[in-house]
């Protein structure tokens, strides 16, 4: 009995003998039952008589065991447990037989459950999870699209600024595609920010780093897991942090090494991006707009906003050059299964 479901408060429950005629039918079995047509009285009816699945009862005997089975009924999906009952002088009792001198077999208690709606919900929420990942695969395909689009009129523009700017923009809509690709393949809404900044670290990589540059990405820390609204501005976050230290840190020098590290500590995300390029210009200050350019402004408008986090940006305090940037923000709780 140990392997069967437990039995819950709407369960009907029966007695059939070892004739197999109905002994006990309880008034949540009746009702059961007289969905099905049976408007009278069960008692003292066959179980083979009611013109229903009853393959429960019949394995339960076959096997001299526990045995529990859905069922459809029509339009209806019942769970039955079938419990073969021994005992001796008028004692019954719910265990098997051990020995040659078991008690001897008395019947099989039989419960029923209508497991029709919760059925039905989880079948909903199966065709609503598909339509949500399809829809996910479809904006990331689109994302893309624009992206290689974006990307062709790149190749036409001979001003390298307004290149730049658009090559920046592609990045942008890559870091947002590759959310919803994590979405479109997993039935959760929970995505490791990990692999989500691998993949941005690969875009940057192939993307925007001149090879010449001789600049090395790393990927540290274990990571989190983060809800799918924070993962979107998380993966802007890394994105345009990434670019400006491509940008500022290495554009007049080559060589050099710039490390993403994830961190969770105190139910607090931790992202920090340092490299080891030029350092911050003597008169930046974070909170004068003048200041920033619009990757920065974006960071700062994510984490404040969407992220309801803190940003830092300051010269490296490890190494004699270089920039460090860290955001914190609180981690969202995740939704449980």
């Amino acid at each position: 009995a140990e392997n069967l479901t437990p039995c819950g408060e709407h369960d009907g429950i029966l007695f059939v003998d070892a004739e197999g005629l109905l002994r006990y039918v309880s008034g949540v079995a009746e009702n059961l039952y007289r969905k099905l047509g049976h408007a009278e009285s069960l008692l003292r009816h066959s179980i083979t008589s009611l013109g229903t699945n009853e393959s429960a009862y019949f394995a339960a005997i076959e096997g001299n065991r526990c045995f529990e089975l859905e069922t459809y009924e029509g339009q209806l999906i019942w769970i039955r447990k079938a419990i073969p009952v021994y005992g001796n002088d008028g004692r019954p009792r719910l265990s098997l037989p051990t020995t040659d001198h078991s008690p001897a077999f008395k019947g099989v208690l039989l419960t029923v459950s209508d497991v029709t709606d919760s059925r039905r919900r989880e079948q909903e929420l199966r065709v609503k999870a598909a339509m949500i990942q399809e829809i996910h695969h479809r904006v990331k395909n689109n994302l893309q699209t624009i992206a290689s689009l974006l990307r062709m009129q790149s190749r036409r523009i001979q001003d390298p600024e307004a290149r730049q700017l658009l090559d920046e923009g592609v990045n942008r809509i890559l870091s947002v595609a590759v959310v919803h690709e994590f979405l479109s393949h997993d039935e959760g809404s929970v995505i490791s920010i990990r692999e989500v900044a691998q993949r941005i670290i690969n875009h940057t990589v192939h993307g925007i780093i001149d090879p010449e540059k001789g600049i090395q990405l790393a990927l540290r820390g274990g990571g989190f897991s983060l809800v799918a609204q924070q993962a979107t501005a998380c993966a802007l976050v890394i994105n345009e942090l990434l670019q400006n230290a491509v940008e500022h840190g290495f554009a007049d020098r080559k060589g050099g090494t710039i490390i993403v590290n994830l961190v969770e500590e105190n139910n607090q995300a931790i992202i920090e991006i340092a490299d080891d390029g030029e350092g911050l210009p003597p008169d930046f200050d974070l909170d004068k707009s003048a200041s920033l350019g619009l990757g920065l402004k974006i960071v700062q408008t994510l984490v404040r906003e969407d992220l309801k986090g803190t940003f830092e940006l300051t010269d490296s305090v490890t190494n004699s050059r270089g920039v460090r940037a860290v955001v914190r923000f609180p981690l969202l709780p995740i939704p449980q299964e």
